[in-house]
């Protein structure tokens, strides 16, 4: 039960479950019961799409411990492997709930067909949901499941707090201390190539819906037919506003009281209590970090372009299904593939003493981790806009026979005119992910260069304090305001 195999087939299925149950939960409640107030509940889910693990991390941390809600704290689960490994399953789950809803909402509005509406009149809201649009739905389930394993499994950040080896974290520590284990190396890889098979499966299915929405699309008014009334309709708001509180609330709430807590000595005795005061003067210390967060920013920005530079021309390169389904499974494999392999592998590529060029851009240059940022960035780039490219293809597909003629600049300056949106949003989710992510590159940043990531990192295995818990407060509003403000224009438009 010890084993990093072991440890990791409950981690990474748990985590899975976990979130793919309560993402596809809420998605019914919202999408398809329509329960009240179910546009807060959805708003309040997609607010943490962007959210770092760390900050997820430092906010359930932030709950336990001496000075916390709980009295568990994150050394005492360490101690207890069972206790360990539910606790990273919980804090990975939490994290990709807000994935795992927005894969089985979209997946719910490319559902509701005319079988859909037939079953429903024959046999009503319940039957149809659990024998037409559940089944219509695997491929959404699957792929939110999917995402659920491989996003836990290449991450070693929550297992090394815990203390939990996963094959991942084995990695990570033999990469650090260079004790190589062969074993432990193709197991990495072997779940990689498995996600990306499994990825291949998945999107041999979606695919074929890309581009036939617009006959099918639904929208709010198609699922009136499945709101409920009565006791039922409000256990389902009791049922959403749970798993909102579990995946939302609870976390913030964390935050907000540990950076405002306050505890004094008088007569001997410890008092603690909460104080707004202590609160602001913990936000207003984030810009202590000021220096890490810039260093992120950078990171970000510039592995967001190369990302979306080489996603464009593999866009254009695909154009034959063959060259689309290598890609596509290369690039799974890409996202899959544990942080400290990568690591290694931009180790190996520096570990060069001739030319001196090389050791310059690996000490004193970002190349190293942008590099290894492709791994996460590129296939998340790539899939946005190569979706948007078939959809606009398939769409305009009159229309670009009659364009033929035109100049190829022409052509080129009305195709990149059109896929504008689908470019920005791609840059924006890219940009989140690299400021998110640290396992990637936590062993090849250049020795002068320290991320927020890898400043939390440290900062998390001393304990949440107040200032700690005032800097991750402030990266989950600086990440949930914008991302609420798209998800309301979006649902204006």
């Amino acid at each position: 039960m010890s084993s990093p195999f072991f440890n990791t087939l409950f981690v990474c299925l748990g985590t899975s479950a976990l979130a793919t149950l309560f993402g596809l939960t809420l998605a019914l409640l919202t999408i398809c019961l329509r329960v009240p107030t179910h546009r807060w509940m959805s708003t309040l889910v997609l607010s943490l799409l962007m959210i770092p693990l760390y900050v997820q991390a430092t906010a359930w941390s932030a709950g336990f411990g001496v000075q916390g809600w709980f009295r568990l704290s994150q050394v005492s689960a360490a101690l207890s492997p069972s206790r360990a490994i539910a606790s990273v399953v919980w804090i990975h789950a939490m994290a990709a709930t807000p994935v795992c809803f927005l894969f089985c909402a979209l997946g719910l509005n490319r559902s509701f067909d005319a079988r859909t509406r037939q079953s429903l009149i024959d046999f009503g809201p319940w039957v149809s949901i659990g024998t037409v649009l559940i089944p219509k739905l695997w491929p959404w389930i699957a792929a939110s499941a999917l995402w659920g394993v491989a996003m836990t499994g290449n991450d070693m950040v929550i297992t090394n707090l815990f203390q939990v080896p996963t094959i991942t974290e084995s990695v990570y520590q033999q990469v650090q201390f260079n004790e190589l284990d062969q074993g432990s190396i193709w197991q990495a890889c072997s779940f990689a190539i498995l996600v990306g098979a499994t990825v291949l499966l998945i999107a041999s299915v979606l695919f074929r819906q890309v581009g036939s929405e617009s006959s099918e699309t639904s929208g709010p008014a198609d699922f009136q037919a499945f709101e409920e009334h009565g006791v039922v309709r409000w256990l389902g708001t009791s049922l959403g506003w749970g798993i909102v509180s579990m995946a939302v609330l609870i976390p913030l709430a964390n935050l907000i009281v540990k950076a405002g807590w306050v505890a004094t000595m008088e007569n001997e005795q410890t008092r603690r209590g909460w104080s707004p005061l202590v609160l602001i003067d913990s936000l207003l210390q984030s810009r202590m970090f000021t220096n890490e967060i810039l260093w992120s920013v950078q990171l970000g920005l510039y592995s967001s372009i190369v990302a979306t530079v080489l996603a464009a021309v593999l866009v254009r390169c695909s154009s034959k299904a063959w060259a689309a389904w290598i890609t596509i499974g290369l690039l799974a494999f890409l996202l899959a593939i544990p942080g400290p392999i990568v690591n290694l592998f931009i180790l190996r590529l520096f570990d060069r003493s001739e030319p001196e060029w090389i050791g310059f851009l690996a000490d004193r240059t970002l190349l190293g981790p942008i590099l290894a940022q492709q791994t996460r960035c590129l296939p998340i780039v790539f899939g946005v806009l190569w979706i948007a490219n078939q959809r606009y293809q398939r769409h305009n597909e009159s229309l670009l026979r009659l364009d033929q003629g035109l100049p190829f600049l022409t052509r080129m300056w009305v195709h990149a005119k059109a896929m504008s949106t689908p470019i920005a949003m791609a840059f924006a989710v890219s940009f989140f992910v690299s400021f998110a992510d640290l396992a990637t590159y936590l062993l090849v940043q250049p020795p002068q260069v320290t991320t927020v990531a890898m400043r939390m990192f440290d900062l998390l295995h001393y304990g949440i304090k107040n200032r700690e818990s005032g800097l991750a407060l402030s990266l989950a509003l600086a990440g949930a305001l914008p991302t609420m403000y798209l998800v309301g224009r979006f649902r204006r438009n």
